[in-house]
């Protein structure tokens, strides 16, 4: 019995792409659940692939791989809770609907889902800063920085979730729709893009500007975080269109003179908010695809090439005592190797 309500469910949500024309707002919401997912699955997949890699080649010596790791458990988070919010009534029929667990993730799904992402935005500005502490701070002061960066990044989310749950159950912690939409702007977005806007220029420069040779592990992490820079923000400018279209369908739903020009707007902001919510996905569906490819060793001639020409094992390691050798006649040659005298120039 529980099997056929599932395919009965399921087969209802599809129902609409028969005819998508008939209901633009169910073929949507039939579109977002089978994309969601496919991104689901390839996520699953890309997404161990990545850290099995970095385990494989040992690159968790380098301490952006390590948070790297973390970002990708909490992509998968994510895109879970995503499909979450599309699949609550076949999963119903699965479990017990009265199930307290349950319940709680139904009424806070939504919350969870915002405060996930925050945390990947967080996490990728945690990244971009681990790139500058790289570069600039050395020792015990270096690790110290980077923990301290890192739990910021995983509780500032956590309380403002926690916060925007404990008040729907406690009076004094309640708050406008407003208050709550102004700070997730600040914590999601604002602090974020803050952050990669500043240290993420000036990651760049530095590297632009720099000559000196740089391990094989750091080049790969250098090219991965400008990559997750340039797709975090497209995502944070997305998110931001996605939080002003929730709190416009807020104020619309709570208003008493439900006329019929108010009712078609709201089912117009809710076609928008879908589609941003499913734009948002594919842009967080293609960057561990990014990570990938810029990680693998086929992409190395092709990607960064300017950056590529930093990498120490370009160049071979000399002494000066080998600079001089006798030649066949028995006097002193200079050797003038072009790759040497870069060397020798950095």
């Amino acid at each position: 019995m529980a099997e056929t309500g599932i395919m009965d469910i399921i087969n209802e949500k599809l129902a609409s792409l028969q005819n998508p024309s008939e209901d633009v707002h169910k073929t949507l919401q039939a579109l977002t659940l089978i994309c969601n997912l496919v991104f689901l699955l390839f996520s699953l997949v890309l997404n161990l692939s990545i850290i099995i890699n970095i385990l494989y080649t040992r690159k968790t010596s380098v301490a952006y791989f390590r948070l790297l790791i973390l970002y990708c458990l909490f992509h998968v988070l994510f895109q879970i809770m995503d499909v979450y919010l599309d699949c609550q009534d076949p999963i119903k029929q699965l479990v017990n609907p009265l199930m307290e667990p349950l319940i709680w993730l139904e009424e806070n799904a939504s919350v969870v889902r915002r405060g996930l992402l925050g945390v990947l935005f967080l996490l990728v500005a945690t990244l971009t800063i681990e790139r500058f502490l790289f570069s600039s701070v050395r020792g015990l002061a270096n690790y110290c920085l980077q923990f301290v960066v890192c739990i910021l990044a995983l509780t500032l989310p956590a309380l403002l979730a926690a916060f925007q749950i404990v008040s729907k159950q406690v009076t004094m912690f309640q708050q406008s729709p407003e208050v709550w939409f102004g700070i997730e702007i600040g914590v999601y977005i604002i602090l974020p893009l803050l952050i990669l806007t500043i240290f993420g220029t000036v990651n760049y420069c530095k590297v632009s500007i720099s000559s000196r040779l740089i391990p094989t592990y750091e080049v790969a992490g250098i090219k991965t975080n400008i990559g997750l820079v340039v797709l975090s923000n497209i995502s944070i400018f997305i998110f931001l269109i996605q939080e002003c279209l929730l709190l416009w369908i807020e104020q619309l739903s709570t208003r008493s003179d439900k006329d019929q020009a108010v009712v078609d707007m709201l089912e117009l902001v809710t076609v928008s908010m879908l589609c941003t919510r499913l734009g948002l996905n594919l842009i967080q569906w293609f960057i561990p695809v990014l990570i990938l490819i810029l990680c693998s060793s086929c992409s190395r001639p092709c990607c960064c090439s300017s950056i590529n020409q930093l990498e120490e094992t370009r160049y071979k390691p000399i002494s000066r005592a080998g600079e001089d050798t006798l030649d066949g006649a028995g006097h002193f040659a200079v050797m003038h190797d072009p790759t040497e005298m870069r060397l020798k120039s950095n």
